[in-house]
């Protein structure tokens, strides 16, 4: 608690309490006296209490925490039930002397129950990785199983108990500062020193490939690093199949493997066999990155590129992902070079991932899926090529990243704000992350200039007195400018903390029209009692945008329903060919002028050009063109045919239902074509809209099957 008070900066209700720790009232005010308590034993001010607004830290306070973060003894951390069965875990598979229940309760500072509790669910969550947890009276508890299990599992409870800027001197993140003194005091091999040695090799090994490595995943290279080194003391060794040692050896990344081995070797009087050097080299492969300007085939289209197989595998997977997205969002990206080439080199860590079965944690992966839901599950959709090659699917953390690059990326080629003033973005997270937070606060801000989008090592060198504003996923000390400390992936809440925030610091950054919803909220505040204040502020951010709204803002999304109204549907007994069932579905829009003659010769253009890539289902199509093709507002109709029509000479092909689709952007039609994907998933549903006699019956099914 105390940390979210001090990386805030802000007042927090108790509300906004419960909801972040899923605690009570009463717990809170327990919290707090004890965080007050630890304030006056260190001399510090303690929290203050304003009726109506809330908890605020002083400032006083905020800025001399970080500083003694280090002092805080373990008696003063209270661990959360998920570091708890995170260090439950990791003293499992890393303790060297006998563990006992009694060890696990004085460790955790527990009673006997918890300890049991938190060991049960421990041992469900190993099982999931092949391991598990043993007992005999004189060594205690014990796990069993394959050594590379065992590491993927010691890799995914490291990243629960640690924070990856939390020993960088610049960033006051007093959360990551106090876990790093708890993993210190901790995990004996696991000191500062030894983070700060085994980083600088990572750092020279991202030299040697020529790639650059996301911040997140240069220190948990790091730690993974430290993990696998000391595993190998305790002598737990990798055995690899020699099938992929060989694929792995021929790799440019075993270079780096090789290096990495050699150094780690003298660092801890340690002989890495080949086995380990081809695991450090899955490792490389497995890291995200941010850029490659290494000479290899990411970055050289030349002999090299055509003679890596993996790599032209990648690439006509890579369009075949994008043909899918395109076809299931019914857009065209304009930049698709530019496109594929970045998801080029997202793609080969996240293949060689998926491929080895090394689990990757995304932090965003559950915002990313609650705020864009549409793109990903479009993005879920896309990645079907990928499965079916590597006969594994493929989990909603590596989903929610690719979400991430096709959600900037459309939102890129849309976007055209107002520029006036300089600001840029620290973003931990990597590039895609980045791209998504720099569009979010372009359209929250139509008068912001993002003059750069930098990692925090970018930072470091960073003149940051350039710009006039800093948006940073991390807490930055001793800026020049003024730092506003954000998630990559903003709330409708967050956005309005945010321009409150900003608007107190700069009277030229207001919300469109100069009107901010938390403002208001607070005026209303003042006068009346508020039953739902998220409620609230989500109705007048509706009001305020639909009456004042900017080029780039975001607009609600129309359903399905909406837009295919009874006059949008046409019921026919048949069609001459695939081009009449298209101009027959395209006359309600052209009737009603949502779109121009040329853009029904355009959506047929594209079937002459592409072959039915339109049919989306067995049965069904879809017809588009680009926006600039003839689209003059967003609008749809659809063709009921009660004879099919051959649009290729598949039986899938055999079209009944014909939807045209006209859309002025990127996005704005995705929650309807979201909705037509759950409408047409049950057999029984599409049956009943094929057996509609009239368009007022039609319509009335999809309202029915849509409203839910």
């Amino acid at each position: 608690m105390l940390a979210m008070l001090q990386e805030t900066g802000d007042y927090v209700s108790v509300r906004e309490i419960m909801k972040k720790f899923d605690i009570s009232k009463r717990t809170v005010y327990y919290d707090l006296q004890a965080v007050n308590e630890w304030l006056s034993d260190h001399g510090l001010a303690p929290v203050e209490y304003v009726r109506g607004r809330g908890y605020l830290l002083p400032e006083e306070s905020r800025s001399r925490i970080p500083s003694i973060a280090h002092e805080v003894e373990k008696d003063d951390y209270y661990l959360s039930p998920r570091e708890r069965k995170a260090w439950v875990a990791i003293q499992l598979l890393t303790r060297r002397e006998p563990l006992f229940m009694q060890d696990i309760t004085d460790f955790l500072l527990v009673s006997r129950g918890t300890g049991l509790s938190e060991l049960k669910q421990v041992k469900k969550e190993l099982a999931a990785f092949q391991l598990e947890v043993v007992f005999d009276k004189k060594n205690g508890y014990g796990v069993e199983g394959k050594e590379t299990d065992q590491r993927k599992a010691l890799s995914y409870f490291m990243s629960q108990v640690l924070h990856h800027v939390s020993w960088k001197s610049f960033v006051s993140q007093f959360q990551g500062l106090v876990n790093a003194n708890v993993v210190h005091r901790k995990l004996p091999f696991f000191q500062e020193e030894q983070l700060a040695e085994v980083y600088e090799l990572v750092t020279r090994c991202e030299k040697t490939l020529g790639l650059e490595f996301t911040d997140d995943m240069v220190f948990s290279l790091t730690t993974r690093l430290l993990v696998y080194a000391n595993r190998l003391q305790q002598g737990h060794c990798i055995t690899l199949d020699a099938d992929e040692k060989e694929a792995l050896k021929q790799t440019p990344e075993y270079a780096g493997a090789v290096q990495l081995a050699g150094e780690l070797g003298r660092m801890f009087g340690l002989e890495f066999p080949e086995d380990e050097i081809c695991y450090l080299t899955l490792q490389l492969l497995g890291a995200r990155v941010n850029r490659a300007s290494g000479k290899d085939a990411l970055t050289d289209p030349g002999k090299d590129a055509d003679a890596d197989e993996t790599i032209q595998l990648l690439k006509r997977l890579i369009r075949q992902m994008i043909d899918l997205f395109e076809r299931h969002a019914c857009i065209f990206f304009q930049n698709r070079d530019e496109l594929e080439q970045r998801l080029l080199i997202h793609l080969k860590p996240a293949y060689y991932r998926i491929k080895f079965g090394l689990e990757i944690d995304n932090p965003l992966a559950e915002a990313m899926e609650s705020k864009y839901g549409e793109i990903f599950e479009i993005s879920r959709k896309c990645v079907k090529p990928l499965e079916e090659h590597l006969g594994k699917p493929v989990d909603d953390n590596e989903v929610a990243y690719l979400a991430m690059h096709f959600g900037g990326w459309m939102r890129r080629e849309n976007a055209m704000p107002v520029r006036r003033k300089k600001a840029a973005i620290v973003c931990v997270n990597g590039i895609s992350a980045a791209r998504m937070l720099r569009i979010q606060l372009e359209q929250l801000f139509p008068a912001l200039d993002i003059e750069a989008v930098l990692s925090l090592r970018d930072y470091e060198s960073f003149p940051a007195e350039s710009v006039d504003l800093l948006f940073s996923t991390v807490p930055l000390q001793d800026s020049p400018a003024p730092v506003f400390t954000v998630h990559p992936i903003l709330s409708d809440a967050d956005k309005a903390h945010l321009l409150h925030q900003v608007n107190r610091v700069s009277g030229q950054m207001d919300a469109p029209q100069g009107r901010s919803a938390q403002a208001i909220l607070e005026m209303v505040r003042k006068y009346a009692r508020i039953s739902d204040e998220e409620g609230l502020l989500r109705e007048l951010q509706r009001y305020l945008s639909a009456a004042g709204r900017s080029p780039g803002a975001e607009e609600e999304k129309p359903s399905l329903a909406g837009l295919l109204p009874p006059d949008h549907l046409v019921l026919r007994s048949g069609a001459a060919d695939w081009k009449d069932a298209i101009e027959l579905a395209a006359q309600p829009l052209l009737r009603k002028g949502f779109i121009d003659p040329r853009y029904v010769k355009a959506m047929i253009a594209k079937v002459d050009s592409y072959g039915p890539y339109i049919v989306v289902s067995p049965g069904v199509a879809i017809a588009h063109a680009k926006p600039e093709e003839g689209v003059r507002r967003l609008g749809m109709s659809l063709l009921k045919l009660e004879q099919a029509v051959p649009f290729g000479p598949e039986a899938r092909h055999q079209i009944r239902l014909v939807l045209v689709l006209a859309s002025a952007d990127g996005e704005s039609h995705l929650r309807a074509l979201s909705q037509l994907t759950v409408l047409l998933r049950e057999e029984e549903v599409k049956e009943s809209l094929l057996e509609a006699a009239t368009a007022e019956q039609l319509a009335a099914l999809i309202l029915r099957h849509t409203s839910s």
